[in-house]
């Protein structure tokens, strides 16, 4: 399990982009197992999932990039 730090690593511009292209791919991923899913129940924790990446892109994109 990762531990929580006081304060959060120093990540590079390249490290930021890399961040962003992961989340981007899992959401692609999330979207493909949703639409060939057939179980409710697991259609539904795929869409909560998609929620947390969403809001995740969200967040890295508002803070910006840094150089």
């Amino acid at each position: 399990m990762v531990q929580l730090q006081d304060k959060p690593p120093a990540l590079t511009s390249d490290d930021w982009a890399l961040i962003c292209q992961l989340l981007e791919a899992k959401q692609r991923e999330l979207l493909s197992e949703i639409r060939h899913t057939d179980k409710r129940t697991f259609r539904d924790a795929l869409h909560e999932r998609l929620e947390q990446v969403d809001n995740l892109m969200r967040r890295v994109s508002a803070t910006g990039i840094p150089d």
